[in-house]
């Protein structure tokens, strides 16, 4: 006979891939006709995007865009500085071991380390690292027992836990090609040389079936003007974003992971505009959502009858109950002596947190390695550009509750805000960086499809037992055992806390 069950139904994420996964990508740069000749590369910022990925088993392959900004001299009366643009398309396959097909995975990559030459006076060699930090979610539909509908006493052992319950996921692209007003204090544009963007102040209201995602792309533009080719600016300007996402199914208790990433991003001089100071943005933001709830379920995490024999087939699924993050902002401020070049002024500053490894031991995080920080300079006599990087050591800690034997722990590095002030030869270095540390409680559900209740065989159970307890033991373990109750091990030997007992501890087992 079938013993019925009251289930309850969950989708929970499996053991997450998080890796980051670096690649070598060369590119030849061809200063075109219009350009002068190179005589001295000054800097190369390469910006990568991902636009589209195919998962494999054991591998993913990579498609997107590298954007190159060049900051270079030149030999010229009128000038000695000038800045290049380029952007090429890249296709890489990566080696990822957990990998499967069918995988929901997002990709934010990064340039990590850049080295460049000048073979001749139109041609630049570049090769970049790019780190690209993969994650994979993969959902597996679950079930707990909540309890048996039938006649016969079953024992069970019951547990309280909350579950992530995932409702639903859905990804989202935001594309939109729009004119934006540069402020009334930056000039005239002559050149740019370098662009930065990054999303901030991102925010969702639910509305109905469908939940409005915005923020702003804060760009950060560092150009030459026009009025003089040789006066270096920056200008700071938000490129604002919205988009509504439909789901379904949502509610009161409905909660929202939401990631964004930049696939695409481009900023342009508006040649059509001559009178004003506008630029054309072009943009493309994947925005991944999970809609979840927190549920709250007391099940049966095992079970068994005195009197009848059940018998089942069970199938073990290791899933991710809930995932629990921890926001920590570290200070850290550094002054360097004699760092700069007599007669030159700081113009720009960059930050990449890249060389900063995140450790997890215990209950504890720490932060160990160099916060990388780029320096454009330009020489007040000659006029001439140059770029200088400095190292800031990075050794934080900080504690963290909840990170035990059957979690999953892992560390981002969201906010990278740095100020760079110059003293003569001297900088103060103040960097804000806000860490995430994403706690992932761990478990094992047994699947159970069906129970056959069948008659019990206790020829070979005695009435009377000794029990001496090993190591690891439970009173529930040993009721099972013995097709006894851990209410009748407790009164027959007067055990005060039915959830402790000694090694070495006899048990005396009365059927």
């Amino acid at each position: 006979m079938l013993v019925n069950m009251q289930k309850k139904s969950l989708i929970l994420n499996k053991c997450s891939i998080n890796e980051n996964i670096s690649d070598w990508i060369e590119q030849d740069i061809i200063v075109p006709d219009s350009k002068p000749d190179a005589v001295k590369i000054v800097n190369v910022t390469v910006t990568p995007y991902v636009t589209d990925c195919e998962v494999m088993d054991g591998k993913v392959k990579v498609m997107g865009k590298l954007n190159y900004f060049v900051i270079y001299r030149v030999n010229d009366e009128g000038f000695c500085n000038r800045g290049l643009f380029m952007s090429y398309p890249y296709s890489e396959v990566l080696t990822l071991e957990n990998a499967k097909s069918g995988m929901n995975m997002t990709i934010d990559p990064k340039c990590k380390n850049v080295i460049f030459s000048l073979p001749n006076e139109r041609k630049i060699a570049v090769k970049s690292e790019i780190m690209f930090k993969v994650k994979v979610k993969e959902q597996v539909n679950a079930y707990v027992i909540k309890n048996f509908d039938c006649d016969m006493p079953i024992e069970c052992k019951m547990c309280n836990k909350t579950f992530n319950n995932i409702i639903q996921n859905k990804s989202s692209v935001i594309a939109s090609k729009e004119d934006v007003m540069l402020p009334k204090e930056a000039e005239d544009f002559f050149e740019i040389l370098k662009i930065e963007a990054k999303i901030k102040n991102t925010e969702y209201k639910e509305s109905y079936n469908k939940i409005m995602v915005k923020g702003d792309i804060d760009v950060k533009i560092i150009y030459l003007t026009e009025n003089s080719t040789e006066d270096v600016k920056r200008v700071s300007i938000d490129v604002p974003f919205s988009a509504m996402v439909e789901l379904g199914n949502i509610s009161d208790k409905s909660k929202f992971d939401i990631k964004y990433i930049i696939q695409d991003f481009s900023i342009k001089l508006n040649p059509d505009i001559t009178t004003t100071k506008t630029l054309t943005t072009e943009y493309q933001i994947m925005v991944d959502v999970t809609m979840y709830e927190e549920d709250e379920v007391e099940y049966v995490e095992d079970f068994y009858s005195q009197n009848r024999e059940l018998k089942y087939e069970e199938e073990t699924v290791e899933a991710v109950s809930k995932t629990v993050t921890f926001t920590n902002n570290i200070d850290i401020k550094e002054n360097i002596t004699n760092i700069l070049p007599a007669n030159s002024n700081l113009l720009d500053y960059s930050l990449d947190t890249s060389y900063i490894t995140p450790k997890i031991t215990n209950n504890m995080v720490e932060l160990e390695g160099n916060a990388k920080v780029s320096l454009l300079l330009q020489d007040r006599e000659t006029m001439e550009l140059d770029n200088k990087i400095i190292d800031v050591l990075v050794n934080q800690k900080y504690d963290v509750d909840g990170i035990s034997e059957i979690s999953n722990a892992y560390v981002e590095i969201t906010g990278d805000n740095i100020e760079v002030t110059q003293n003569g030869t001297d900088i103060e270095v103040r960097i804000s960086l806000q860490i995430y540390t994403n706690i992932e409680d761990l478990i094992n559900l047994n699947l159970i499809d069906s129970i056959e209740d069948n008659i019990l065989d206790i020829s070979n159970l005695d009435s009377i037992n000794i029990y001496v307890v090993k190591a690891g033991d439970t009173l529930w373990n040993i009721a099972k055992k013995y097709k006894t109750s851990i209410d009748k091990l407790v009164k027959t030997n007067d055990i005060q806390n039915p959830d402790v007992i000694d090694v070495g501890q006899k048990i005396l087992i009365i059927r």
